[in-house]
């Protein structure tokens, strides 16, 4: 049951960031490798914002000390500040170049959190992180927790397709298929995907606040590429343009993961090569996927579309 639980849990995390990459790149047509970034600022500063003042060895300089929810608020305009500051130069750019910068950021804010200790204790990051106490509720907390990241997976894709479904998803689509047909028409290309871009990221950080309430720890170790990675995977596995594919992509791979997890080890070296061994499953099962379905071709029949 715990297993089951971890998978809801963590596959619906990670299903907002698989549903916000999916509108990014199949809609807006953005290849964005620096997802976690976006993850990593909603769960800092969530950190930061209901963390307790700096005391003893504290390396940190603020701690606002603030309710859970005003950081779960702060959480989610962190990542569209985030998306604002990296968005406005790198859109401009198109294709492999566009990804090449944004992997560029997530790297340089991932190494600004491990090497700038005043933000968040640098490698030993920020722990005891403060969360709301479910036993209000009467339930255990991994079934609160779990419930609350599957309510806001489903409340991301509700919006997601509302939005879609609008004139304004229209008219991305629009840019999508034919840009210089869009353009023709006043449609202001670079605005609309600089706005994709920013709404995109707002649940993002919300995400990213939920995942710091669960593990009550952030560090940079948990936001490395590795994220970025696995939620690429995952948008493939599921398909792309396709909001419920997105969701059962990321829970497919995140309940394989968990699965690996769950098997008992008599020993520390044999958890040491499942862990590796999952590594390897997850890397197969990309390259399985891109053999019949080659990113390349994605990304050529995006544009003739």
């Amino acid at each position: 049951m715990q297993t089951l639980l971890s998978i809801i849990m963590f596959g619906s995390l990670f299903g907002v960031l698989t549903l916000s990459l999916n509108l990014q790149y199949a809609r807006g047509g953005m290849i964005n490798f620096g997802t976690v970034a976006y993850f990593a600022a909603g769960a800092y500063v969530y950190a930061i914002v209901t963390q307790e003042p700096p005391e003893g060895l504290d390396q940190y300089l603020l701690g606002l000390d603030a309710p859970w929810w005003a950081g779960f608020l702060a959480a989610g305009v962190a990542s569209m500040a985030f998306a604002i500051l990296t968005g406005w130069p790198t859109l401009r750019l198109r294709g492999e170049y566009l990804a090449l910068t944004t992997f560029a950021f997530a790297e340089m804010l991932n190494s600004l959190l491990i090497n700038e200790r005043r933000i968040g204790n640098g490698t030993v990051g920020l722990s005891n992180v403060e969360r709301p106490d479910p036993a209000a509720l009467g339930l255990p907390d991994s079934y609160v927790y779990a419930g609350a990241a599957f309510l806001l997976m489903i409340a991301t894709a509700l919006a997601f397709r509302r939005l879609l479904a609008s004139p304004y998803g229209r008219a991305i689509d629009a840019i999508r298929d034919d840009e210089t047909a869009a353009q023709a028409i006043g449609k202001d290309i670079s605005r609309l995907r600089f706005q994709v871009f920013v709404i995109s990221a707002i649940p993002i950080g919300f995400a990213g606040a939920l995942y710091a309430m669960i593990t009550t720890l952030v560090s940079p170790e948990l936001f490395s590429a590795e994220v970025t990675f696995l939620v690429w995977i995952a948008l493939v596995l599921g398909g792309e343009r396709t909001l419920v594919g997105a969701m059962l992509g990321t829970m497919a791979l995140i309940g394989l993961q968990e699965l690996i997890r769950a098997i008992p080890f008599e020993s520390v070296r044999a958890a040491e090569i499942a862990a590796a061994g999952e590594d390897i499953v997850t890397g197969i099962l990309f390259i399985i996927i891109l053999r019949w379905q080659p990113f390349e071709a994605l990304v050529r029949r995006k544009h003739a579309e």
